[in-house]
Parts: structure tokens; C-alpha cells; sequence
């Protein structure tokens, strides 16, 4: 009997390891094409650029700035920030913590970009691990991962770096990857206070309200469960916990005089600095749809992006279907799928508040791809019984 699940599980892996090999084939050589960008020392040479550059840029000149591009501002931050610079005195429209992973990479590799190759992937993983979790099959998981970093958003990631939101989308990943294992796992209270952590990052690399989204996700769970229990009141109380992660990362500010007050009146800048963004609504909606990208800035043109894959409708009509036939009982939805529809749809209503671009769609992209091969497997499996 040993012998003959030895046999069948051998083929099986073999097919696993050749199906992984091939579907990051395309980012690995892009990683090894722009290896010079990712893996050459020498940042230190460069920081008096960055900093001149910063210096007489949009950021602090208002005559006749010098325009830079965010991943110049990143590259200066993360340099100023490993100095002991305070991160308020430089720009403080996000938390310091995703510019203090930056100063992680300098002070590791003297590059800024090396640690990005490793969040990369790190996005891959969690991936794959939410979409095991629902399609409980190895080899249909690798599909929504395969569509995920193989597709020009993700991939364009490799040309343009460092930027903040790859940086956060790893923690926002995880923090649904922990909060599922904790909401259908036995022993839940070490995974509600990884998700928590997770939290913590979230909040702490950029705009506070993704996380307050996110947690918005996992209340709605409890509650479309009716579940207000012992897990329940357990993460409410690893919550906190977050709000530690992001007070950790104002740790310079407040050695340097700040009280936790003002990191939080900090906060109220940020949200009010976003809330100025909170124009063209829906047009999240002619976006991933139609690719009509309704830009915010001139004569306010109608584009297109050359990011934008048919995928991306198809994959978002299909996870849309399958809510609505799992609302009228035409198609069971498992716990680990509520988790993620919910996500998709609270993220959907976020990226519709204001004006937006395909920079914010990576949090909800690989989600749609494994709700719609759920969507896809349970209809094959209805139909064929």
C-alpha cells in the first residue's frame, strides 16, 4: 500500500516541480537580466546623488522644483532614514517603515533593491499558500500563481523599483494567509497574532486605511458566520498588536522627542494628505473592465494601460458569479473562500472611493485568479456529476 502511494506521489511531484520550474521561468530571467540593477553594491556612492536630487525636487523646492520620480525619493529615504535622519523631517505622507525595510537592504546588500527581489517572491509564496488552502490541490494552485507573476503588472515591478506598494504587498498577502488559518484552524491564537504583525506592517509601510480595510474584512467574516466566540474575542484582542508594529517604526521620531500623541496626529495627516485623492469615483470599475484609465491630473484624458490583460474582466465577472451563485445556494462556498470574496469586494469598494491606476491592483489581482479557478473547478465538478 506504501509502495503504491510512493508511486503515485513521485509522478505527481515530478509534474508539481516542472509546472513551478516553467511558470517562473519569466521572472527569474528577468531578475538575472536586471541583475546589475538588483545585486551590484554600492549605494553608498550614490546617496549624495539621491540627496542633491531630493534636495531641489518637488519635495522641497516650490519655485521650479526638479521633478523625481518616487523610486529616486525611496532610494534617498532609505539612505537618510539608516543616517538616523527623523522620517517626519524628510516627507511623511506614509509611515517609515517601508523606508526602513529600504535601509534594511542598504545596510545588508548596499542596494537598495536587493531586499525587493525577496518580496517579490515572498508575494508569489503567500499566493500559492491562499490559493492551496482553497482549491486543497497543489497543482490547480500553481495556476493562479502562474497568471499572477507572469502578467506585465507584476513583472514591470522588476523595472521600477524601489517603490513602497510592493514592499507592503507581501504583509497584505500574509495577514489573509494567517487570519484564514486562524479563523478554520483548531489552535487559532498563534496565527490571529501573526495577522496582527501582519496588521502592524500593513499600517506601517503606507496609508493606514488598507489595514483598516483589511480588518474590516475580518470583522465582516465573524460576523456573516455569526461567530462571536471565544476565536472572535481572541483576535479582537491580538489587534492591538498592531498598532505596536506601527509605533515601533516611529521609534527615531519619538527618541527624538516625539510622544505617541503626536504619532498619532501624524496619522491624521496622512488621512487627511489621502483624503485630497478622493475624486473620480468608480472609475476603478472602467478600469479593470474596459481599460478606460480616467487619469486626475491636465485635461483629465481617458487612457489605456499597457498593463491592463483580458484576464483581469474575465477573472472579476467570474469571482462576481460565483458570490451570487453562492449567495443563492447554487454552489457551496467553503470558509477560506468567504475570507477572499469578502476581501475582493471591500478592496473593490476602496479602489472605488477616489481616482486610481494599476499601481494599487496588485492586492486584489491574485485573489480574483483563485476565486475564478475555484469558480471554474467546483462548476466542471457540478456539471460532470
Amino acid at each position: 500500500m506504501k509502495n503504491e502511494k510512493l508511486r503515485k506521489f513521485l509522478p505527481y511531484s515530478f509534474l508539481c516541480a516542472i509546472f513551478f520550474l516553467i511558470i517562473v521561468f519569466q521572472p527569474v530571467s528577468v531578475l538575472f537580466k536586471e541583475s546589475e540593477t538588483f545585486f551590484s553594491r554600492g549605494y553608498g556612492e550614490q546617496y549624495e546623488d539621491f540627496k542633491r536630487a531630493y534636495s531641489t525636487s518637488q519635495y522641497v523646492q516650490k519655485e521650479e522644483p526638479g521633478v523625481i520620480p518616487d523610486q529616486t525619493l525611496e532610494s534617498f529615504a532609505g539612505g537618510a532614514f539608516l543616517r538616523g535622519i527623523n522620517p517626519i523631517s524628510i516627507i511623511h505622507d506614509q509611515p517609515p517603515m517601508g523606508r526602513y525595510i529600504i535601509s534594511l537592504s542598504i545596510l545588508l546588500f548596499d542596494n537598495t533593491n536587493t531586499i525587493m527581489a525577496l518580496l517579490y517572491f515572498l508575494s508569489g509564496l503567500g499566493v500559492f499558500l491562499i490559493a492551496r488552502l482553497v482549491l486543497k490541490n497543489t497543482l490547480l494552485s500553481f495556476i493562479p500563481l502562474a497568471i499572477f507573476i507572469n502578467e506585465p503588472l507584476f513583472i514591470n515591478k522588476f523595472y521600477n523599483t524601489p517603490l513602497l506598494e510592493p514592499i507592503q504587498l507581501p504583509f497584505i498577502i500574509f495577514s489573509l494567509y494567517f487570519f484564514i488559518l486562524g479563523a478554520t484552524s483548531k489552535k487559532y491564537l498563534k496565527w490571529f497574532i501573526l495577522t496582527s504583525i501582519m496588521l502592524g506592517f500593513v499600517i506601517s509601510i503606507r496609508f493606514f486605511a488598507l489595514g483598516a480595510f483589511l480588518i474590516l474584512v475580518m470583522i465582516l467574516y465573524f460576523i456573516i458566520k455569526r461567530q462571536f466566540n471565544k476565536r472572535f474575542f481572541t483576535f479582537i484582542l491580538t489587534l492591538p498588536v498592531s498598532l505596536v508594529v506601527l509605533l515601533i517604526s516611529y521609534t527615531r521620531t519619538m527618541q527624538l522627542g516625539s510622544s505617541i500623541l503626536n504619532i498619532f496626529a501624524i496619522q491624521k495627516y496622512i488621512y487627511t494628505y489621502h483624503k485630497a485623492q478622493l475624486t473620480l469615483p468608480f472609475s476603478f470599475w472602467d478600469l479593470i473592465l474596459f481599460n478606460r484609465w480616467h487619469t486626475w491630473w491636465g485635461a483629465r484624458e481617458i487612457l489605456s494601460d499597457s498593463q491592463w490583460i483580458i484576464l483581469w474582466p474575465i477573472s472579476m465577472i467570474s469571482a462576481l458569479a460565483f458570490t451570487l451563485l453562492g449567495i443563492l445556494k447554487k454552489l457551496v462556498i467553503s470558509d477560506e473562500e468567504k475570507i477572499i470574496i469578502i476581501w475582493i469586494l471591500i478592496y473593490s469598494v476602496f479602489l472605488s472611493l477616489g481616482d486610481t491606476s494599476t499601481r494599487y491592483f496588485a492586492p486584489v489581482l491574485p485573489f480574483i485568479y483563485i476565486v475564478s479557478t475555484s469558480f471554474l473547478k467546483k462548476a466542471y465538478e457540478k456539471i460532470y456529476r
